[in-house]
């Protein structure tokens, strides 16, 4: 918004709850360049609560405000043109879109054209569930009979004819196409100079269905933000409706994931699913599905290798068995020596041997563990170079799973 030189109003909500603190998400904000009217800024916060309905009178005055400090002017007369604010693919209704109507009037009948989404309007809808005939500017009204669901943002513009209108369709496909290209070039290059140096980076592909298409972007830009150096999401597919066979056959092809939000599959890609066994979940609170993307792709992490050293004897003198060798007798100094644990001899504190150990004996005994502060004779296997002075370190290996 700010990069967009957009007016803000900031709502300050749930503010019903005990220990809300608006001070400290002032703060926060201020922190983000956004400064109170109140703290010297130009920024009007009003603190609310959509449960109870505190402040939103207040919130509509503020924004009634800023709308008279723009001066925000419109033409009334002429073809409408504006934005789609939001779309889905409805089942009983089709496409649907919410248009905001920033010049001329939306009238039904009119030809549209959404993007690359036609249709002739054949109802309009206002916020509050009742039919309008005519839509002026600053409406924000859900409109029936587009060809395609079109993409939140987009613009929209009422034009002469059905000709007219798949021209322009046609127009904005082929650039669309284009683009698409050049992303997928792009994408490529980046996929070769990426793997040149990080051949062993993990991906988690993803296929996304949401019933909105405002959802779905929220949704993959919040991917977007998750992985690291070794792993990260990358969206194969998204976007409004059902999940159908042709996302299922594109999930087994790219071996992705399908996720559903507020959607579910149809019987044909239920099938595939099942058959090929391909893994589909479904939600409806957007937290919930980044942690299980998160989860997944923590899952396609290698394991992190710990070393914990478990005990140090120190070597006092060295003994030749007829029976097991050379034979290290040794002074447990801290922790443990176990005998089913590896082994590395320092001298001068540095490396010089890994490997197990052979015998481990207390007296005539052969034992399991040696603890701190107890005498010991320690056996390595294939190896007979042990010296006064020497330290035999146990260690243990643990892996821990990596999380993202």
């Amino acid at each position: 918004a700010i990069a967009a030189g957009v007016s803000i109003v900031v709502a300050i909500n749930k503010m019903d709850l005990q220990g809300a603190d608006v001070e400290r998400i002032k703060g926060d904000l201020a922190a983000k360049d956004l400064t109170p009217e109140d703290w010297g800024g130009n920024i009007q916060m009003v603190p609310v609560s959509a449960l109870h309905g505190d402040g939103v009178d207040k919130l509509l005055e503020a924004v009634v405000l800023e709308s008279e400090l723009l001066e925000l002017k419109a033409h009334y007369e002429g073809q409408a043109q504006g934005v789609v604010i939001e779309s889905e693919l409805d089942k009983f209704r089709g496409a649907v879109a919410t248009l905001l109507v920033q010049n001329g009037t939306l009238k039904i009948g009119d030809m549209v054209v959404c993007g690359s989404a036609i249709g002739k309007v054949k109802s309009i809808i206002s916020s509050d569930g009742s039919k309008l005939k005519s839509a002026e500017p600053s409406f924000a009204v859900e409109i029936l009979g587009l060809s395609s669901v079109p993409d939140a943002g987009e613009t929209f513009q009422v034009v002469k004819n059905d000709k007219e209108a798949r021209e322009i369709a046609e127009f904005r496909e082929s650039k669309i196409k284009d683009r698409k290209v050049l992303k997928q070039r792009d994408e490529s290059l980046g996929n070769i100079f990426e793997s040149m140096g990080q051949s062993d980076k993990k991906a988690l592909n993803v296929i996304l269905k949401s019933d909105v298409a405002g959802t779905s972007e929220a949704i993959v830009a919040a991917m977007s933000d998750i992985g690291n150096d070794d792993a990260s999401i990358k969206v194969v597919a998204s976007g409004v409706g059902g999940i159908s066979e042709s996302d299922a056959n594109l999930a087994l092809a790219t071996e992705s994931i399908i996720l559903g939000f507020n959607v579910r599959s149809d019987s044909a890609a239920k099938k595939i699913v099942e058959s090929e066994d391909l893994i589909l979940s479904y939600h409806s609170i957007i937290y919930e599905l980044i942690d299980e993307v998160k989860a997944r792709l923590s899952g396609l992490l290698d394991p992190i290798v710990k070393e914990e050293i478990v005990g140090i004897a120190e070597v006092l003198e060295v003994f030749n068995s007829p029976k097991f060798g050379q034979v290290a007798g040794c002074m447990v100094e801290d922790g443990s020596i176990l005998k089913n644990k590896p082994v590395r001899v320092l001298r001068d504190d540095v490396v010089i041997h890994q490997g197990e150990l052979d015998s481990l004996r207390r007296f005539k005994d052969d034992i399991g563990e040696v603890k701190s502060g107890t005498e010991c004779g320690i056996g390595i296997k294939n190896y007979k170079d042990i010296r006064p002075g020497d330290k035999i370190e146990v260690f243990d290996r643990k892996e821990e799973a990596q999380s993202i």
